[in-house]
C-alpha cells in the first residue's frame, strides 16, 4: 500500500467519525455568519428612539433591569454605540434563567425583555459551540481537531501526480456534463481545495478557543519562542463587605471612558461577591472585537490591576498579542468586514457540504465493490 493510499484511508476513517459534528458545526456557523446584520435589521428594539441627553450609568441600567424581571441577577451590562440600546444580562449559576434587557440608556425605558433560550441565534450560537450536549463542547473541540487534519490531507490527496496543463485544469473545475458520481467527487475535492485556504484559518481560531496548548502553541509561533503568560486570577480586597448597591462601578466606568475618546461601546461586568472585581472592556469599533481595551478594577476601592496577559490595555499590547486579539474577527470573518462575513459564509457552507459529498463518495465505492464481488462469484457458479 502505498503512502498516499494509506492517507486516503485515514481520511476516510477520520470523515466518517466527525462528519456529522463537522456538518452540524459548519451549518450552524454558516447560519450564525450574518447574526449581527440580520438582529438589528429585523429587531427594532436594539436602537433608540432619539440620541438625546446623558446615558444613564450601570448601577441604574442595572436597576432598572432588575426591576423589569422581578429581580434576576444581572451580570454585564452592554452599551454598544450611542444609536444601540444599552443591555443587561441576566444569568446565574444557581438559577435556571438567561435573560437580556433592552433598555433604552437616555430615558431609562425598557425596549424589550427577551428570554435567550428560546432566542435562534443563542440557539444556533450553543448547537455551534456545544452540540447543546453535557461535553458537547469536548465533542467539537475533538471533531475540530479531526477537521483539520482532514483539511490537510484532503489538500495531499488533491495535489496533482500529472502537471501537464489539461490534467491540472481538470483539477480547478467541475465537470458538470459528467455522471453524477463524478460531478460529487469534483463537488468534494474542487470546492473542498478552494475552500480550505479559509477554513483552515477558521479551524485554527476555533481551536485556539478549544485547547489551551493549542492556544500556547500558536502563540509560541507567532512571537518567535516567547510563551504566553497566562490569565491569573483577580480578587478584590477581602477585607470589606460585599454592597449590592455600591456606585463604584459607575465611578470606574466614568474612569475608563474620560481616559480614552476613542471608545465607541463599553461592556461592563457587574460583581456579584465581595471577592469579584470590576472588568470593563471597551471598543473602538462596533461589530469588531480585535481593539479590545481591558480595565480591572478592585470593587471596594476601584484600585485599577495591572495585567501582564495579552487581555490587557490595547496600547500595551505586542504585535502577537494583537494577532490573538483578532482570534473572533478572523473566526468569523469579520476582520474583513461584510466582505468577509460572506466568505466565510461560503467557505461553512461548503464545509457543510464535505461529509455528505464524502460519504457519498464512500457509499458509491462500497456498492461498486459489492457489484463487483457479486458479479465475481456469479461467474465461479
Amino acid at each position: 500500500m502505498t503512502l498516499k493510499k494509506l492517507l486516503g484511508k485515514v481520511h476516510l476513517i477520520l470523515g466518517l467519525i466527525s462528519g456529522l459534528v463537522v456538518f452540524i458545526v459548519s451549518i450552524t456557523g454558516c447560519i450564525y455568519a450574518f447574526e449581527h446584520e440580520i438582529q438589528e435589521l429585523i429587531q427594532p428594539y436594539r436602537f433608540v428612539k432619539e440620541v438625546k441627553g446623558e446615558i444613564l450609568p450601570p448601577s441604574e441600567i442595572k436597576q432598572i433591569a432588575l426591576e423589569a424581571t422581578d429581580g434576576m441577577k444581572v451580570q454585564r451590562i452592554y452599551y454598544e454605540t450611542p444609536q444601540n440600546a444599552s443591555m443587561a444580562l441576566h444569568y446565574a449559576d444557581d438559577a435556571p434563567y438567561f435573560y437580556l434587557t433592552f433598555i433604552d440608556q437616555y430615558t431609562g425605558e425598557v425596549l424589550k425583555v427577551k428570554n435567550l433560550r428560546t432566542d435562534f441565534f443563542t440557539v444556533v450560537l450553543y448547537l455551534h459551540i456545544s452540540l447543546l450536549l453535557p461535553y458537547g463542547e469536548k465533542i467539537v473541540g475533538i471533531s475540530t481537531l479531526i477537521f483539520l487534519v482532514l483539511l490537510i490531507s484532503g489538500m495531499v490527496l488533491w495535489w496533482p501526480k500529472n502537471t501537464k496543463k489539461k490534467a491540472l485544469k481538470q483539477k480547478f473545475k467541475i465537470k458538470w456534463n459528467a455522471r453524477w458520481r463524478r460531478q460529487n467527487y469534483d463537488i468534494h475535492s474542487v470546492l473542498g481545495f478552494y475552500a480550505t485556504w479559509i477554513l483552515i484559518f477558521t479551524v485554527i481560531t476555533g481551536l485556539i478557543w478549544s485547547y489551551s496548548w493549542f492556544e500556547k502553541g500558536v502563540y509560541y509561533v507567532l512571537s518567535g519562542g516567547k510563551a504566553l503568560v497566562e490569565q491569573r486570577e483577580l480578587l478584590s480586597n477581602a477585607d470589606f463587605t460585599f454592597d449590592s448597591t455600591s456606585t463604584n462601578v459607575d465611578k470606574a466606568w466614568y474612569k475608563v471612558l474620560q481616559e480614552d475618546e476613542s471608545i465607541l461601546g463599553s461592556v461592563v461586568y457587574v460583581p456579584q461577591k465581595s471577592e469579584d472585581i470590576i472588568k470593563i472592556y471597551t471598543s473602538p469599533e462596533h461589530g469588531k472585537y480585535g481593539k479590545l481595551d481591558w480595565r480591572y478594577f478592585d470593587q471596594h476601592t476601584l484600585d485599577e490591576f495591572k495585567v501582564d496577559d495579552y487581555r490587557g490595555r490595547y496600547k500595551d499590547a505586542t504585535l502577537t498579542d494583537k494577532i490573538i486579539r483578532l482570534n473572533y474577527d478572523i473566526h468569523t470573518g469579520g476582520i474583513l468586514g461584510l466582505a468577509g462575513k460572506f466568505i466565510m459564509f461560503f467557505a461553512s457552507l461548503i464545509s457543510s457540504s464535505l461529509p455528505i459529498t464524502g460519504f457519498l463518495l464512500w457509499r458509491g465505492r462500497k456498492k461498486k465493490k459489492t457489484k463487483q464481488s457479486k458479479q465475481e462469484v456469479g461467474e465461479l457458479v
